[in-house]
C-alpha cells in the first residue's frame, strides 16, 4: 500500500468512525446541547453576602442549594426590560410544571437598586408576574462583588429632576443545585428557548 493510498484510507476510517459515532449517540438518546444558552467550563460558587429577600429573610447560598435557579439583575423602576423579562421566565416556568419539583427552577431578581427597592417593594412588584418568583436586596456595599461573580454589570444614570435609572445587564443566569453559576442565557430570551435549553442542561448534568 503506498503512502498516499494509506492516508486516503485513513481519512475514510475516520470518517465513517465519526458517522458510526453520530448514529450510535442518536440511537442511544445522547443529551442535545443547549442551542442559546452558554454553559460555563468552571461553575462560579456564588458568594456569600449580606442580602434579604422580599418576607424579609437572610437570602444567600444555602437557599440555592439543592435545585436550579435563574438570576436576574434588575429593579422595580425599570419601565421595559425587567417586566418583559419576568413576563418571559414566568411562561418559561409555565412550560416547565412537568418536571419532578426539584428540576423546575425557581426565579430571583436581584436588585441593583437599593435604594428604592426594599423588601417590602420587591414583595410587591416580583410575585406579580409569578407567585413563587423572590426579589432580593442587597447592600449597595456588596453589590459590586456579586455582580462581578455572576458576569453582570449596573450603571446609574440621570433620569430627570431627583430621579434616576439603572442601566443593568438584561442577560439570564443559571445556578445549579451547589450554588454555583453554571450557564448564562444572551438576550435575546424566549419562554421557549428558555424552558428548552434548561431542559438540555439538566439532561446533560445526569
Amino acid at each position: 500500500m503506498t503512502r498516499n493510498t494509506f492516508i486516503a484510507a485513513a481519512i475514510v476510517l475516520a470518517v465513517a468512525a465519526g458517522v458510526a459515532g453520530a448514529w450510535f449517540a442518536a440511537r442511544l438518546g445522547a443529551p442535545e446541547l443547549p442551542e442559546q444558552a452558554r454553559v460555563l467550563t468552571t461553575p462560579r460558587p456564588v458568594p456569600a453576602v449580606p442580602a434579604t429577600d422580599q418576607a424579609g429573610r437572610p437570602f444567600g447560598p444555602e437557599q440555592l442549594r439543592g435545585h436550579w435557579t435563574i438570576v436576574f439583575f434588575g429593579f422595580t423602576h425599570c419601565p421595559d426590560i425587567c417586566p418583559a423579562t419576568l413576563q418571559v421566565l414566568a411562561g418559561a416556568r409555565g412550560m416547565l410544571e412537568d418536571l419532578p419539583p426539584e428540576q423546575r427552577p425557581a426565579v430571583v431578581m436581584i436588585s441593583v437598586d437599593p435604594g428604592r427597592d426594599t423588601p417590602q417593594r420587591l414583595g410587591e412588584y416580583v410575585p406579580f408576574f409569578h407567585p413563587e418568583f423572590q426579589g432580593i436586596h442587597v447592600d449597595a456595599q456588596y453589590l459590586p462583588e456579586i455582580t462581578r461573580v455572576f458576569g453582570a454589570a449596573y450603571a446609574y444614570s440621570p433620569a430627570g429632576e431627583d430621579s434616576y435609572t439603572v442601566d443593568h445587564t438584561a442577560s439570564l443566569f443559571l445556578v445549579d443545585p451547589q450554588a454555583r453559576v453554571a450557564a448564562v442565557f444572551p438576550t435575546p430570551h424566549t419562554a421557549a428557548g428558555i424552558a428548552a435549553d434548561l431542559r438540555r442542561i439538566i439532561k446533560l448534568e445526569e
